[in-house]
């Protein structure tokens, strides 16, 4: 199971759940601990493996944290990879950081112990799970008032995230720790690349080549090509830029072949709003990009096939309604 420190911080607050390493050891660790410490007074601690260490290449289950060092193994983090097996199965690597729990006891025996580095408290906060309701109906109001025009969706999105901390659903602190300042200087470089385009005439150029390629071409071959030319130029542009620039060829392309202009400038408005190719195609792609540990690979795997689907759809859809089935 993969869980944020948070999460397992705060699973024990969870009715009906617990970490499995501290269900299954629970006894065994009441009968070593001493009188002076009660039960209550466990703590997480993270420890890193450290190099030349004697547990490097053993497995967590043949260490037997338990019984040697007086602490469980409840979680374990390596930078690189995914762990498939069961914790007790892995064997260690330098530089794999541990989450251990015990008594302050124990883990004032364990500094001294070669073996690991960096022992430092877990850092993590508990989740409050009493206000999730409140949250749920927040973030509700905030979606319903920006898709219905109420307000200004970033109006609305803005107050929503002023409720939830005017409602001590999230604190002041942990609400500024969750902005990632990178997104705004990744955003701050890609507006200006887009305006660099339009200025300097780039876009408008690529813009004629469209118009020149497409000349006897079919109709559906044409609004699949409006398409996607809308598409990778949105990924540098803004969609309004995007679809200013390209109506315009989209309004002569079908002046040409003499049919409607309908399906031509509604692919290409389609095609200006599918963004999903690159994380710097929108910029709700850069929001997840960090918190989601994307790629720039994982939205081309995912980014190409789904916008190729949305455009035989799209240009289906559009000649069905428009032209009645040319080709």
């Amino acid at each position: 199971m993969r869980a944020s420190p948070e999460e397992i911080a705060s699973i024990q607050q969870e009715p009906g759940i617990e970490l499995h390493a501290i269900a299954k050891y629970r006894d065994v660790m009441s009968e070593k601990e001493s009188g002076d410490e009660p039960s209550d007074s466990a703590q997480l601690v993270q420890v890193v493996v450290a190099p030349k260490s004697p547990y490097v290449g053993r497995t967590v289950g043949s260490i037997d944290f338990l019984r040697t060092l007086g602490v469980i193994v409840v979680g374990l983090w390596r930078k690189e990879g995914w762990l498939r097996e069961e914790i007790s199965q892995i064997r260690l690597r330098e530089g794999d950081l541990l989450v251990l729990r015990g008594q302050p006891r124990r883990f004032a025996e364990l500094a001294d112990n070669h073996g690991f580095l960096m022992m430092v408290p877990f850092e993590a906060e508990r989740r409050r799970r009493n206000r999730a309701a409140l949250t749920l109906v927040i973030a509700a109001a905030a979606v319903v008032a920006a898709a219905t025009g109420a307000v200004p969706t970033q109006i609305a999105f803005l107050a929503g995230a002023v409720a939830l901390i005017v409602a001590r659903c999230v604190g002041t602190n942990q609400a500024y720790r969750e902005i990632d300042v990178r997104i705004y200087v990744m955003i701050a470089g890609v507006i200006p690349l887009g305006a660099a385009m339009e200025k300097t005439g780039t876009a408008a150029l690529l813009a004629d080549h469209l118009q020149d390629l497409t000349q006897g071409w079919s109709a559906f071959a044409v609004l699949l090509t409006m398409f996607w030319a809308a598409a990778l130029l949105t990924q540098i542009l803004s969609d309004a830029a995007t679809t200013v620039l390209l109506g315009p060829i989209a309004l002569a392309l079908a002046v040409a072949l003499g049919l409607p202009p309908q399906p031509f400038v509604v692919c290409t408005a389609l095609g200006a709003v599918v963004a999903f190719l690159t994380p710097i195609g929108h910029h709700g792609n850069l929001l997840i990009l960090n918190p989601g540990q994307y790629r720039f690979a994982d939205f081309l795997r995912v980014g190409v096939p789904l916008t190729i689907f949305i455009s035989l759809v799209s240009a289906f859809l559009a000649q069905w309604l428009w032209l009645s089935g040319s080709r």
